[in-house]
């Protein structure tokens, strides 16, 4: 983390005559389209040596069209990062003028009082003063830690070689390319900065069980293991409206699961559209039955999983809301107008996809059936670093009645 002092010696100007190198880079890595065009092989140029050199004007142009993309990435990067640094920079100054108006001092982070009981204003006025200093500071830090971080990302993915021209045909396809993965790394920044929860710190058990569990499984109902939490909204739920408003909820998940499987070609069933649309619709529906505080309240504990990754979390946290939300503006819609105002909003990229680098999108941006492979890259099971996440208040609220 860069320290206040650091922080001082930044230079916007800089920044912004690095980012526009890249801008040149990137506009002369375009503007050789017409001269790789103009280097195709004569059709009537045929044999081995025409191979060869065809095959070599291929490799050049990937060459060109993944360099265009990492230009690009590296100009959109270092240009948001150059507006950023000016921000924090007018920040810093008006923080060292408040410090100073005060008697106070900022000293590589830490605020000093310089008054030595010496000072016009009351001891009440210098500790509120002395709070927003402090305040001011930690959030100096924290955007320059956040301004490090984004651009290193980006600068690593190039010198990794995680930049690809995303299956341009032209150089100024892959430049777009390269913007867009800057674009979408900052939304997936946003994104999960909004939506995260800790695990349920009881862990996993199944439900129902005991003489419940015996009932349920006669009503042709296999036991489901759920958070710890969801098995004591379960046993709420079961005590407002007994078994039959738990069964109405059971059906309320088998009909998204349904749905989910057939819309969008059975495509990104996992973490991409048919899962994002499953989700919110398991919400809108569970919102117009139960109540939007009581679905939130669920669908929350549903993903407090100790084995759940935080980046699909986030995912069906934001398309939870969405669903929900959908519901409220439309209370008296049919299941099947439900399904079509969500359906809709997933193209439309109301909702969030993982795409297949393991990032964030809206769900306009990537293509059906290019999302995260989890079959073949499954997220790992452990994951201490959601244990920092947010923890839900326990839940309050009580289902709307209906039996």
């Amino acid at each position: 983390m860069a320290s206040w002092n650091e922080i001082k010696e930044w230079s916007a100007t800089e920044v912004g005559t690095a980012a526009d190198i890249m801008v040149k880079a990137r506009n002369g890595i375009v503007g050789l389209q017409a001269e790789i065009d103009a280097s195709a092989t004569p059709r009537e140029w045929e044999g081995d040596a025409a191979d060869s050199a065809k095959a070599m004007l291929r490799k050049r142009r990937q060459e060109l069209e993944v360099m265009a993309a990492e230009t690009a990435a590296l100009a959109s990067a270092l240009d948001e990062a150059e507006q950023a640094v000016r921000s924090l920079r007018r920040t810093v100054d008006e923080l060292d003028t408040l410090a100073a108006q005060h008697q106070f001092r900022i000293d590589n982070g830490d605020v000093i009082d310089t008054a030595d009981g010496d000072s016009e204003d009351s001891w009440l006025s210098r500790l509120a003063t002395r709070t927003e200093l402090v305040s001011g500071v930690a959030g100096v830090l924290t955007t320059a830690e956040e301004i490090d971080d984004d651009l290193t990302r980006t600068l690593q993915r190039v010198v990794d070689g995680e930049l690809d021209d995303g299956g341009a045909s032209t150089l100024a396809d892959a430049a777009d390319a390269g913007e867009k993965r800057v674009e979408l790394d900052e939304f997936d920044d946003r994104t999960r900065e909004k939506y995260h929860v800790s695990p349920d710190p009881d862990g996993m058990t199944e439900w129902p069980d005991g003489v419940t569990g015996w009932a349920w499984e006669q009503l042709g109902n296999e036991k489901n293991r759920v958070t710890a939490t969801e098995a004591e909204m379960l046993d709420d739920l079961q005590r407002h409206e007994g078994l039959l408003g738990v069964k109405e909820l059971a059906d309320i998940r088998q009909d998204a699961l349904h749905r989910g499987e057939t819309v969008f070609d059975s495509e990104g069933v996992t973490d991409g559209h048919s899962d994002a649309f499953r989700h919110a619709y398991w919400n809108a529906r569970m919102a117009q039955r139960f109540g939007d505080e009581w679905a939130a309240e669920f669908a929350t504990a549903h993903e407090r999983s100790p084995e759940s990754h935080a980046t699909p979390v986030a995912m069906d946290l934001h398309n939870n809301e969405v669903g929900r939300r959908i519901a409220t503006e439309n209370p008296d819609a049919s299941p099947d107008e439900l399904a079509g105002l969500i359906e809709r909003a997933v193209r439309d990229g109301e909702m969030v996809v993982v795409d297949s680098e393991g990032t964030l999108a809206p769900s306009d941006q990537i293509e059906h059936g290019d999302t995260y492979d989890t079959g073949g890259n499954p997220w790992p099971t452990n994951n201490d670093d959601r244990q920092d996440h947010t923890t839900p208040d326990d839940p309050s609220a009580y289902p709307d009645d209906r039996y």
